[in-house]
Parts: structure tokens; sequence; C-alpha cells
């Protein structure tokens, strides 16, 4: 049978020879091209010969292997390294910075003391499991989906020989049945923005009352918060027929904090796009040009920019947001409930294909499934076949 080799860094058994006060310490040991060398050191006992091959052996291991990663490395300490590989190297945007490090930070809590070659399979979906279980399945979503490239940067580093997070099952989440307002419930949420515009505020800052000039835009387009928040008067053509606004970037907190920025990609390249405005954006636009003129411009040249002319903060918007849907009484709807009623208006009336574009998703089967609140109403056609089969019966 072939003798096992030494592994590339490693060292074999240390002999030792020689007489009082001469001793020689010997061992074989494999460097990074795979060869086998022999290195020995001398001292005048046997520990000090030993000793001195030990050091001169560490020094050569370090000189091998440095920089290289270790299977016994612990998932945490890999995946902290891993973060700061694929952040300096991608130059990704801020909301997937902050994303991925969440993520990072779950994997650490649920899988963190494991060693790299500890994770089989099994284990890693067990811990995809605990994190759905305490903070649900979207993060156990993303978590899995960092798990696979963390643990692809551990084959690529040569710790394991293979991705064991590729087999960990698909974090399936329950589908939610999919709601649209009337026209009657838009028409209320409306009201209840006028009508919290119109309330006194009593807190000791200003409050940048026009909110239901930005549900307006979004009745009208579709946008998310975070694209609404984002447009500037540059993206926006009232002059154009029809008007037109340019959906080019969206607002977002910034990867380390920091406040708001624009990030000049929105969520996705199809989420780059033009849309032609109906006359309920176009008249919210107008009114907003209008008092345009009576504020300072803001630094950033935002339409719906934050009380002191910066990108407004998502968060706050919500607030306000929520503000309105209670005096409305619709404690359900969101933002995303706009936008899922701009789909599904979309949809009834010119297919689904065209509301898929509205609303700038990469696919037809994203806005078919979380989008679009589906009627259970039989075909118009069939009238008209039943009646004449009906009329031959008889």
């Amino acid at each position: 049978m072939a003798r096992i080799p030494i592994p590339v860094g490693a060292w074999g058994n240390i002999s030792i020879s020689g007489k009082r006060g001469n001793y020689r310490a010997t061992a074989r040991f494999r460097l990074a091209n795979g060869k086998t060398v022999p290195r020995f050191r001398t001292g005048q006992t046997k520990e000090a010969a030993r000793n001195a091959l030990l050091e001169h052996l560490t020094e050569m291991r370090e000189q091998t292997i440095g920089g290289e990663v270790s299977g016994s490395m612990t998932v945490g300490s890999f995946a902290d390294d891993w973060f700061t590989r694929w952040r300096e190297s991608s130059n990704p945007p801020a909301s997937t910075v902050r994303t991925y490090r969440a993520s990072v930070k779950w994997i650490r809590a649920e899988l963190g003391m494991l060693r790299l070659t500890e994770c089989t399979t099994g284990r890693l979906e067990k811990g995809v499991g605990r994190i759905s279980d305490a903070h649900g399945q979207t993060t156990a979503k993303q978590s899995r989906s960092v798990l696979r490239r963390i643990f692809a940067d551990a084959v690529r580093l040569d710790a394991l020989t293979t991705n064991p997070a590729l087999g960990i099952s698909t974090v399936k989440e329950q589908p939610q049945e999919v709601r649209a307002m009337t026209a009657k419930e838009v028409q209320r949420l409306r009201t209840a923005a006028r009508t919290w515009e119109a309330t006194p505020v009593t807190a000791n800052k200003p409050v940048r009352r026009e909110i239901a000039d930005s549900i307006d835009v979004m009745l009208g387009t579709g946008v998310r918060i975070g694209e609404l928040l984002g447009i500037r008067w540059d993206d926006v053509d009232l002059e154009a027929t029809p008007p037109t606004v340019s959906v080019m970037g969206t607002v977002t907190l910034g990867a380390d904090g920091g406040g708001m920025q624009y990030q000049p990609a929105p969520k996705s390249e199809t989420s780059k796009r033009v849309l032609y405005l109906p006359s309920i954006a176009v008249e919210a636009l107008r009114r907003q040009f209008e008092a345009r003129e009576f504020r300072a411009e803001t630094e950033a040249g935002a339409v719906f920019a934050s009380e002191t002319g910066t990108w407004r903060d998502p968060s706050n918007y919500r607030a306000h947001f929520r503000q309105v849907r209670k005096i409305a009484k619709l404690d359900w709807v969101t933002p995303k409930t706009i936008r899922k009623t701009v789909a599904t208006t979309i949809y009834t009336a010119d297919g689904l294909d065209n509301a898929s574009q509205q609303l700038g998703h990469s696919e037809v089967g994203v806005t078919a499934k979380h989008y679009v609140q589906r009627l259970n109403i039989g075909p118009t056609g069939v009238v008209g076949v039943l009646d004449e089969w009906l009329q031959s019966a008889s």
C-alpha cells in the first residue's frame, strides 16, 4: 500500500541523532509545490535541537500556507471574513450590504461555533430552520442564499472540497392572498390623507404635509416607496404628451448608517423605466411644483424631500402613512397595497404583461404571484355561447 503523503505545509516525524553537546534534529517538510525536502537544526541538547527545528518548521509552515483557510475554522469567523471580501470586491448597493450583514449575524448566532468541516447539509438546514422560526421565512430565505455563497468561497479557498449548503432545501414562504383596494377604499384613503394634512401640527419641529400628493403619485404609477422618494424634478416631464416620470433610482439607508442616500440603480435593472402619468399623478406633481416656489430648493432636487431638504427616510414616511390609514379605517393597507392595487387594475383591463412592466418586475411570475388579486369570475363570452346552445336545445 502506498504511503500517505505528508500534507502541504506539514512535516513528518522528528528524528534526533548525534552525541552530547552536538545533537541534530531532522524532519521531512512538504513544500507548496508538493515536493518533500529534509530540514534540520542542531542544539547542545536533544530538547534544544528539537525546539530549534520546530520553530524553523513553524516558520516554514506560515510561509507555505500563509493566508490559506483551514477547515477547522469556525463558521462565524469565516463568515465575517467572507463578508469583508465580498463587500470589498463587488461594491454592492447599500441595501444589499445591510441584508447580507443581517444574514451573517443570524448565521453566526445559529451556526457560528461549528467548524467548517463539521457542517453537513443536514446541520446547515436545521440552522436555517431555526432562523426561520426565530426571524421569519424571508430572513431564512436570505440566510440560505448567503450560506451558499459563504461555503462556495470555502471551496474556492480549499478549506472544503464540496459545498454542503447547495443541498439546503428551498425555503418556501407561505403564500398570502393578494388583496387590492376597491375604488371606494381608494377614495377613503385619499380623503383621509387630506384630513391628516389639515390637522394642526403640535410637534416642535416642522412636518411636511404633502402625503396626499405622494399617495396620488403612487396610485398613478405603482412605484415603490424608495422609488417615490427618489423621484427628482429632473426625472419629471410634465410638458410631454402624455407627461412622464423616469424611475432612475431609489432612496435607501447607507450601508453603515449615516443617513439616507440616493442609489442610482433601483432594485433591479428592469426597475429603470419611464412611466406615463395619468391625470391624478400629473395634478399632484403640478401642485408640488407650484409649492416648490415657496420653499427652499432641496440639495437633492427631490420632489418629496424631508423637512430639512434631504432625502426622506421611508420609515418616517411609513409612520405618517399609518396615521392616514388609521383615519381612513383601513388598517390593512400599506404603501405596497397601493402597488398591488395598481397592478390588479392594469391586469384586469390590459393584461398581466403590462402590469408587470408598469411595476418594473423582471419576471411576469412575480407580478402574478405577489401583486395581482385574482378574481374568480367566468369569461363574459360564455353568455352568448350558452344562449345559442340552449336555444338550439329547446
